[in-house]
Formats: C-alpha cells, sequence, structure tokens
C-alpha cells in the first residue's frame, strides 16, 4: 500500500468540526448593543480570555465595563452563543476515519477559553481520535500567534511539509503556511461530503487512487468511449483507445478498428474486414492521394497504414470522414512490435505523410485532398512518428522535408501560439502533453546518438521548461490538468512544483475509482469538445503508476 505524503493533521474546531445552530437563548443575544459580539471576539480581553490569562468572570466585568452593559448580560449571550455549538457529523466521521489509517496522526488546535473548553468536552465528538488537543488556554499563546504554531510543532514533532492544518480564519492559515504546513481554508460550503476538502481528505489522504483507477479501467473494459462533452454525445473512436493503450499498456481493455477493416477488442478479433461496410473503415475513409504518390505506392500495403479517428460511423461530422496523420501516427507509436505485422511498413506511411504537404511544406492532417489542415499540435505527433521509424540518419535539424513542419511546431511554442489550442485541440494542455513526449523521445534518442537532432533538442529544453512553469497551478478542466500533470512529470519537473497539481488532479476521482472526461480535442466543422474518461483515468493511472516508486502517490 502507498504511504500517504501527509502523516499529521491539525483541525480547528469551531466552524471546521462544529458548527452554529440558532441559538436557543435569542433574548440573551438580542440583549447586547449591535455588532457587540463582533467587538467582544476581537478585543484584547477576549484574547487575554482564549490564551487563560483571565478567568472568565474577570474578562465578563472588563468586556461589560467597555460596552458599559452589565457583566451578567455579556455572560448570558457567550453561553448562549457556545450552547448553540453542534457537532458536524459527516467531519466527525471523517476525523475517526483519519485516526484509524495507520501512520496518520490528528490533533486539534483550537482558540477555546478554559471554560467553554470544558462545555465542548461534553458534546458527542469522537475526541479520543485525537492524539492530542491544543488548546490557546492550556498554551498560554493564541493563533494566529506563531509562538503557538512552533510550540504544537515542537510537541508534535511533526514535518510541516506533510502536515495540513484546517482553519476557518485566513489570517491562521496564512501563520500555519508560514511554517511550510498546507493550510485550507474551511469555508461553510466545505463542511460537507460534496465539498472540495472533505474529498481531498477521502481521496488523497485515506483512498487508494491508483488501485481504484486500475479497476476502474478494467470494469470498463470495452466500453472506454469519447464523448462530446457539451452535448453529451458518447462515441467510439480509434484515437483515445490508442492513447489509453499507449499510456497503460493494457490491451485487453481497448477497441480498435485496424485500418484493413479488421474489429478487435484486446487480443481477440471480433469480426472480419468483411463485416464493416457501415462503418468507417477504408472505404468510408475517403482516402485520396495524388496520382503521383497513388502510382508510386503500392495501394493495399498503404492502406492498411492509414488509421481512421472513428472506428464506427462518424458522429458529430461528415458522413464519411478521411484517414488523417494524427490517428496514424499515435497508432504506430502505440503499436507494439509483435503488432507491426498487422498494418503497413511505417515508412511507406512516412513518405505519403511527407508527401503530403501544403504551400508552406508543411505536412498535412487528413490524407484527402478535400481537407486542406495543417495542426502545429498535429504537427508534434507526426515528428514524432518520423524519430521513431525514420531510421537512425534522421536529422531533424538538417532534414529539409521536415523542416516548414519543425519550424511550426517550433515558432508555436516559443511564441505561445497555441494558448488558446488550434482547429483541431481545445487546450494549451494537449501541446503540452505531446510536445513533451516528443522531448523526451529526442533526449532518449540523444543519449544513443548526440549529434543528430541536437540542436532541436536544445531549443525544446528551453521553451518547453518555460511553458510548463508558467502553466503551473492554473485552472483547467480534469483532463487538461492530467495532460499538464503528465507533461511536466515526462519532461522532468521537480514533483515538489506539481503538488497543487497532483492534488487537484486526485480530489477529482470519482466514486467508481473513474475521473471526469473532461475535454482536450474539439470537431473541427463544429466546434465541440470531446473528452474521455477513459484517457483522463489511463493518464492519472499512469501518472500515479509513474511515482509510485518514490514511496507515495499523494
Amino acid at each position: 500500500m502507498a504511504i500517504a505524503a501527509y502523516d499529521t493533521i491539525i483541525f480547528d474546531l469551531g466552524d471546521v468540526l462544529f458548527d452554529w445552530d440558532e441559538p436557543k437563548n435569542v433574548a440573551s443575544l438580542a440583549a447586547l448593543p449591535k455588532g457587540a459580539m463582533r467587538e467582544m471576539m476581537n478585543s484584547t480581553t477576549w484574547y487575554d480570555l482564549d490564551r487563560g490569562l483571565l478567568p472568565a468572570e474577570e474578562a465578563y466585568k472588563i468586556m461589560g465595563e467597555e460596552l458599559k452593559i452589565e457583566a451578567s448580560l455579556v455572560q448570558q449571550a457567550i453561553d448562549a452563543a457556545a450552547l448553540s455549538l453542534r457537532v458536524n457529523e459527516q467531519w466527525a466521521e471523517l476525523v475517526e476515519k483519519l485516526a484509524a489509517k495507520p501512520g496518520l496522526r490528528v490533533y486539534a488546535m483550537s482558540n477555546i477559553s478554559k471554560e467553554h473548553f470544558e462545555y465542548i468536552r461534553t458534546l458527542p465528538f469522537p475526541w479520543e481520535a485525537f492524539t492530542r488537543v491544543f488548546t490557546s488556554a492550556a498554551a498560554g499563546m493564541r493563533k494566529p500567534d506563531l509562538c503557538f504554531y512552533q510550540y504544537v510543532i515542537n510537541e508534535t514533532r511533526c514535518n510541516p511539509s506533510r502536515t495540513i492544518f484546517l482553519d476557518d480564519r485566513t489570517e491562521n492559515i496564512v501563520a500555519a503556511r508560514s511554517f511550510g504546513i498546507r493550510g485550507e481554508i474551511v469555508t461553510e460550503s466545505e463542511r460537507t461530503k460534496e465539498g472540495r476538502i472533505y474529498r481531498f481528505f477521502k481521496n488523497v489522504v485515506l483512498g487508494e487512487p491508483l488501485a481504484l483507477a486500475e479497476a476502474f479501467l478494467h470494469s470498463e473494459s470495452g466500453k472506454l468511449d469519447s464523448i462530446y462533452s457539451e452535448k453529451g454525445v458518447v462515441f467510439r473512436d480509434n484515437f483515445a483507445q490508442l492513447l489509453i493503450w499507449g499510456l497503460t499498456d493494457m490491451e485487453d481493455i481497448i477497441y480498435l478498428l485496424w485500418p484493413d477493416g479488421t474489429r478487435w477488442k484486446g487480443s481477440l478479433r471480433c469480426s472480419s474486414p468483411d463485416d464493416n461496410a457501415s462503418v468507417a473503415s477504408s472505404t468510408d475513409s475517403a482516402v485520396v492521394l495524388n496520382d503521383k504518390v497513388r502510382e508510386s505506392k503500392k495501394s493495399r500495403p498503404l492502406q492498411d497504414g492509414l488509421w481512421n479517428y472513428f472506428t464506427e460511423k462518424p458522429v458529430g461530422t461528415t458522413e464519411t470522414f478521411p484517414a488523417d496523420a494524427d490517428t496514424t501516427s499515435i497508432a504506430y507509436l502505440t503499436i507494439p512490435q509483435e503488432h507491426l505485422h498487422r498494418v503497413a511498413d511505417p515508412k511507406l506511411v512516412l513518405d505519403a505523410m511527407a508527401a503530403n504537404m501544403n504551400v508552406d511544406g508543411i505536412m498535412q492532417v487528413y490524407f484527402t485532398e478535400d481537407r486542406p489542415r495543417i495542426c502545429a499540435i498535429v504537427s508534434v505527433n507526426m515528428l514524432r512518428f518520423f524519430l521513431k521509424y525514420g531510421g537512425d540518419d534522421l536529422d531533424l535539424d538538417t532534414d529539409l522535408r521536415l523542416a516548414a513542419t519543425r519550424n511550426l511546431v517550433v515558432n508555436c511554442l516559443a511564441n505561445n501560439a497555441v494558448m488558446n489550442g488550434t482547429r483541431h485541440y481545445t487546450t494549451i494542455e494537449s501541446f503540452l502533453y505531446f510536445i513533451s513526449l516528443f522531448f523526451a523521445e529526442l533526449r532518449a534518442k540523444a543519449e544513443r546518438n548526440p549529434t543528430k537532432n541536437a540542436n532541436l533538442l536544445q531549443t525544446l529544453e528551453r521553451h518547453i521548461y518555460r511553458s510548463l512553469v508558467q502553466s503551473l497551478g492554473k485552472p483547467a478542466n480534469p483532463l487538461a490538468l492530467a495532460m499538464r500533470t503528465r507533461a511536466c512529470q515526462v519532461f522532468g519537473i521537480e514533483r515538489d512544483l506539481l503538488r497543487w497539481e497532483m492534488d487537484e488532479l486526485l480530489v477529482l476521482q470519482e466514486e467508481d475509482g473513474g475521473w471526469p472526461a473532461g475535454y482536450f480535442c474539439r470537431a473541427g466543422r463544429t466546434g465541440a469538445d470531446i473528452g474521455s474518461r477513459g484517457f483522463t483515468t489511463a493518464m492519472a493511472w499512469r501518472i500515479l503508476k509513474d511515482y509510485e516508486p518514490e514511496g507515495c502517490v499523494a
């Protein structure tokens, strides 16, 4: 079992573990001047009461004098407020679960007078779950006094970087964070099972995200479909399946429609090419290469290497849909060696790509003349395909066939050109993900042959690092967040810098172990965003899997 990154949890009491009901003795509060309760709670006298420097009776007398009212009215109002406290049962249950987790210690740290703590201890809360309760009255210090935090750190011997502190006041959180403690502000909306912080504890601290993600992927084997996010239309495609396969190596959970028309789920052939007249197979894909290319290549072998995005009748686009360079590139980058006999020789496909250029010499997205499209993100995957199968002599620094495509990628990266996505991709995270994979593949090849691709490798390293660091901490949909995190992981960004990304990603894990679909690409014709629970979950699974040897996943 993975070890959690956090081993110490410190809770505030009021407005975190306890809620306030409507006071039963409303008259006692009404007897105070307007705003008096707030004024008292922010007075030095109240602070001294919290610190145990004044007995309650004397503090009430002083506050009464300051407000020009009887001390008895002050006491009655404060007692009425205290009596309105009730246990938040959902959070009480959470505290018990946290305390029961091996290696995890749970504490309380509260600004509270001796008298009121004696009362609150009578409420039906699982006090035995706390390793220790630190009160301001007993310590002679109160939050946000830094000395109080230092005292608790010393007494618990906790590692601040592995400690979480929860409080409802910003100043108290700031003080905790100044020590390197993870501070979380608990708002009223957070004190439910649906709240983000509750989900954080459930998924990150208590959960087994890797095991749950793997169970989800296997339970949904053959059903990891894609979805048009805005319309909720589910469809089946090769592209997401290939990406899932590449991330997980789980051949048994994906389905494919191979270019020769064979349907395949895992290692089983489900139908023959003759059974696919109604789907987007080689017939429906409308692959049209110019005559010169068709004459120079054997049609059947080449057709067996050109992949279609869809595995069934196209959805959300034209009735027929051409094979595309993106799905084709991802297929060849994913398919293990033992399955390459099912497809055309990669070099035939590379030649077809290199011949399918626009007026600027940039390789195009579709293998058809009636959809002249280029895309910087698709270009990244085509260059990855060339790098893998272009031979040991390939040098992307000098190869003239690929120069315009390479320059498009580098210039878009250097100038943040795809910060709003492209025609075919929704988010910049898609670009960062694929180009980080490209960089890692270049880096691996440089270890064998450092004289090739050296300039491109150096240029990409500088710009990718800048782009990734700039992207950290920014809100994103679940799939984009997963792609960003994986990109950083692949590139080699220090894990400490990814704490926000990892926590946010884990909070999003759902009850069934999977992640929401999110979105990462789009239908070029309509602009509809496309996501996939399977792809998001596979991405999260791979991130967790690669971090597992480090001893923790949170």
